[in-house]
């Protein structure tokens, strides 16, 4: 077998990785050494394909759905290595599932990450546009997490013990499967909260929102409008507001501005405020501009 160098990350899975051919392998250990080694060339090749600034953060979450692959493997079973006596193929055949369910899940995500993070874009905070759309990434995984959770749980079909097993499929541990099954001193009863959806959902629209608005500040190029007394900027690019006056303003239009949001900025030299519809009503208001 190639010898190749692995990081310590992925080191880290080799319990996990032999674990995965425990019951569908003659020879797991060899079979798990050969998964790290695909482990340690995949992630290479995703890191390669994005920005270096993002490799410390996107390295841990593709280990994580590697290691629930891994997971998803271990359950599956060959009757070449258990025997055909009594083989539970139809119990075997939900496993297969869960693990063919698993590395699409792997795959799907590496593919969105890559044409995500390589998309064109000018505005400085791009590194924040990223971050908040991982953010709904991961809560609607959560949100998909809590519904599927909560199907399972309202099954009547299945025994409790089945149950915690889909639930540990889904990516829940045993424990928190069992809490969730429990659902002692919950009002809700069995399974994740009402509230618990509908403040997430709530999460995931905020945060698209916010979305919305930065991607409309990258596809907007800065403006200045000059007048008799300064000029007004429109600064897209850092998001902001900015007032230039030629002279220093009276007291009166200083505290107007202090009342409106706006800062001075010794390092601009002018008054500014997050850029906003509010921001640019107010200072037109402040400033007697007409539209």
């Amino acid at each position: 077998m190639e010898q190749i160098t692995r990081r310590a990350s992925v080191e880290a899975l080799k319990k996990q990785a032999y674990e995965a051919n425990r019951w569908s392998s003659f020879n797991p250990e060899r079979a798990g050494e050969v998964l790290l080694n695909c482990c340690e060339q995949e992630l290479s090749e995703f890191l390669s394909k994005i920005p270096e600034e993002f490799h410390e953060e996107y390295e841990k979450r593709f280990l994580e759905l590697f290691r629930h692959w891994l997971a998803a493997q271990s359950r599956c079973a060959s009757p070449a290595v258990t025997g055909p006596a009594k083989f539970p193929t139809a119990k075997n055949r939900k496993y297969l599932e869960w693990e063919r369910s698993a590395r699409e899940k792997l795959n799907t995500w590496v593919e969105r990450v890559v044409k995500r993070l390589n998309r064109q874009h000018r505005l400085t905070d791009w590194e924040e546009i990223e971050r908040l759309q991982e953010k709904i990434d991961r809560l609607t995984e959560l949100q998909e997490l809590m519904k599927k959770a909560n199907a399972v749980i309202r099954k009547k079909s299945l025994a409790d013990v089945e149950k915690v097993e889909e639930l540990e499929n889904l990516g829940l541990t045993e424990k928190q499967a069992l809490e969730l099954m429990d659902g002692t001193g919950c009002w809700w009863g069995k399974g994740f909260a009402p509230f618990q959806l509908t403040n997430n959902n709530a999460k995931i629209k905020d945060t698209q929102a916010r979305i919305d608005r930065l991607t409309n500040m990258v596809n907007t190029e800065d403006r200045t409008e000059e007048y008799e007394w300064g000029s007004l900027e429109y600064c897209y690019s850092e998001e902001r507001l900015r007032i230039y006056f030629n002279e220093i303003p009276d007291e009166k239009l200083r505290s107007e501005l202090k009342g409106s949001a706006f800062k001075w900025s010794r390092f601009n030299q002018a008054w500014q405020r997050q850029l906003t519809d509010n921001a640019i009503y107010a200072a037109k208001r402040i400033l007697n501009i007409e539209d």
